[in-house]
């Protein structure tokens, strides 16, 4: 701290800040982020699932057949498809209304999905998520496509 006297007489006090004093105030600054950081840690991240709602990806083991659907609630808070996506052979089969059922054993089974159209019936049978929700093993799939049945067990659905 500095005195001095103005051109009226009178003591004015002023405040040296030497280089040093930055540095303290800097790694002072440090004291404050870090612990807020370490705070803002990946195990609360909104994304990742922790149920089997959501968007759930199929692929054929022979690279044909894509199938995108979407598991959510209803107005019961009970599981339904809510949308659905086919796509074959290159092409998109969502041009119609697809009807979807779902019949749920337990909050990481389910018996079987069904999505049809007059193009397409699709059917996963005894479905099980793993416990942090990224895939569900289908035990037995039947995908009818423009007549022509073709069935793999088993396969992987996995999140989109």
């Amino acid at each position: 701290m500095l005195n001095h006297r103005d051109e009226f007489g009178e003591t004015k006090n002023f405040c040296v800040i030497d280089r040093s004093d930055f540095e303290a105030m800097r790694r002072l600054s440090y004291i404050f982020i870090l612990p807020l950081l370490f705070a803002c840690s990946k195990d609360g991240d909104p994304q990742k699932p922790d149920s089997i709602y959501g968007y759930w990806t199929v692929k054929t083991p022979d690279d044909l057949t894509r199938v995108t659907f979407r598991i959510g609630v209803d107005s019961d808070s009970h599981p339904v498809v809510e949308s659905a996506a086919v796509q074959h052979n290159g092409s998109d089969y969502t041009s119609e209304p697809v009807d979807a059922s779902l019949i749920p054993v337990s909050s990481t089974e389910i018996e079987s999905i069904t999505l049809r159209t007059t193009r397409f019936v699709i059917r996963f049978e005894n479905l099980t998520a793993n416990a942090d929700f990224t895939e569900m093993d289908i035990a037995h799939s039947i995908f009818t496509i423009d007549s022509v049945i073709r069935e793999f067990s088993p396969i992987k659905a996995t999140r989109n």
